[in-house]
């Protein structure tokens, strides 16, 4: 049992899951399902209670994969132990005001000019209208037309998001015949959804210049195409590429039935001949070549669809190629018109280059000494004679350097001598070690 039919059965418009908690509270539902009072009266309430209706509302719309309704159809989703809510037309007056919701023939009616003519058209003129008096269209003896269809726009975009997802996924195909992209979101979205449905949303998508599509020539099948920039439209080429696949994929299916239908004739000769009935196996057989040469027209049919489809699909890559090259080309030729040439790209290298020869010869400059080379000329003169003046560094002679040697020694093992008798070390130690230290040299030598 499908959840749809379990919904059914238990009364509710929604699984119990996404139901509201207080859908089973007699006194709180009581109060939902009742008119409204004024909103200047208790104006919290009367918000709590629009918002608990418009989530439910949106909520229903959709889990059903819906995205047009009226208020005669929520009156009968919504109702609950035979009773109909008695507020729902000040709940769609609402979600009308607030621009959530449009009338499905405003939806309908084709922009007199462009996508945002239609928007400003739908978001600012017709509230601005709507705050003074109700549409006619939709209004009968000052009461709200209850069979009237509204679109959810949140829905419809929602919707419209997982529709081009499913055209970008068929990347095989640049246009998509309506009937097929029926089927891919009965498969994708939900079985349930109705081809109205999608095709309300493919409308908005035309609108928002995210789709384009059109009849096809000769034909009753509407094509689709997912719409690259805003004026991009199908092409010649575009339907004749389609028309060929199309043609493509019907050889294919013929093929297939008529190898089946191949086999089956094989069988039945094989049975004929084991009945003894060879006259009629031999028919069978006539069959059966006859099957084999209109299969082998039909291959090589599908070989040169095939042959001219890879053509087209290469001249339309060239194409694109080509066209890159120009715009490359264009640009290129925009920069060369800028001074950017050879003898100008020369002529610049040649002024960079005498620049940083002198900037070079300006470094040198200022790195030079301030003082004069003269002056050093008479300073190494100068140092050349202090050097042979004798009175600057006198001589010492060698028996009084010798004795002021002898005296420093002399000193030098006092000191020694007086170190030992503090620390009552003897004096003959340091020699000692002094001995052992040159004999451990020799050894190692």
């Amino acid at each position: 049992m499908t959840g749809k039919t379990k919904n059914m059965d238990n009364n509710l418009p929604l699984p119990p899951d996404k139901m509201p908690k207080c859908w089973n509270e007699e006194e709180r539902i009581s109060a939902l399902f009742s008119p409204f009072r004024s909103k200047s009266a208790n104006s919290q309430d009367w918000v709590s209670k629009y918002k608990f209706w418009q989530n439910l509302i949106y909520e229903w719309l959709k889990h059903t994969k819906r995205s047009s309704f009226s208020i005669v159809d929520l009156n009968n989703v919504f109702k609950r132990k035979g009773c109909s809510p008695l507020c729902l037309v000040t709940v769609v007056e609402e979600l009308l005001r607030k621009n959530e919701i449009i009338p499905e023939i405003q939806f309908l009616k084709e922009p007199c000019e462009t996508w945002a003519a239609w928007s400003i058209d739908i978001f600012v003129k017709k509230p601005l209208t709507w705050s003074f008096s109700k549409v006619k269209n939709y209004v009968i003896n000052n009461e709200i037309n209850k069979d009237t269809k509204y679109i959810h726009l949140q829905i419809v975009k929602e919707l419209g998001d997982t529709l081009v997802s499913i055209l970008e996924r068929k990347k095989e195909s640049i246009l998509v015949p309506f009937s097929e992209l029926v089927k891919c979101c009965k498969f994708e979205i939900d079985e349930n959804i109705s081809d109205n449905t999608v095709m309300l949303i493919l409308i908005w998508l035309r609108r928002e210049k995210r789709v384009i599509f059109r009849n096809c020539k000769n034909e009753s099948e509407l094509l689709i195409k997912i719409a690259i920039h805003p004026s991009d439209s199908v092409t010649e080429i575009e339907e004749g590429l389609y028309k060929l696949m199309k043609q493509e994929n019907e050889l294919i299916k013929e093929m297939e039935l008529m190898e089946e239908e191949k086999i089956n004739i094989i069988n039945e000769t094989k049975s004929y001949l084991a009945k003894g009935l060879r006259q009629v196996a031999k028919t069978y057989l006539r069959k059966k070549k006859e099957l084999e040469n209109n299969i082998e027209k039909r291959a090589q049919t599908l070989d040169n669809i095939q042959t001219l489809i890879t053509s087209i699909q290469n001249t339309c890559t060239n194409t694109t190629i080509l066209s890159a090259y120009k715009t490359g080309s264009d640009v290129l030729k925009k920069l060369n018109e800028s001074n950017l040439s050879e003898s100008n790209v020369k002529d610049i290298m040649d002024d960079l280059s005498e620049a940083l020869e002198e900037q070079k010869e300006l470094q040198s400059m200022m790195s030079e000494s301030f003082v004069n080379d003269d002056s050093n000329i008479d300073l190494e003169q100068e140092l050349a004679e202090l050097m042979n003046d004798k009175n600057v560094f006198p001589s010492i002679p060698n028996t009084e350097l010798n004795s002021n040697i002898e005296e420093l020694q002399s000193n030098l093992e006092n000191l020694h001598i007086k170190e030992a008798a503090v620390l009552n070390i003897s004096p003959e130690l340091p020699k000692k070690v002094h001995n052992k230290k040159i004999l451990k040299q020799s050894e190692r030598a």
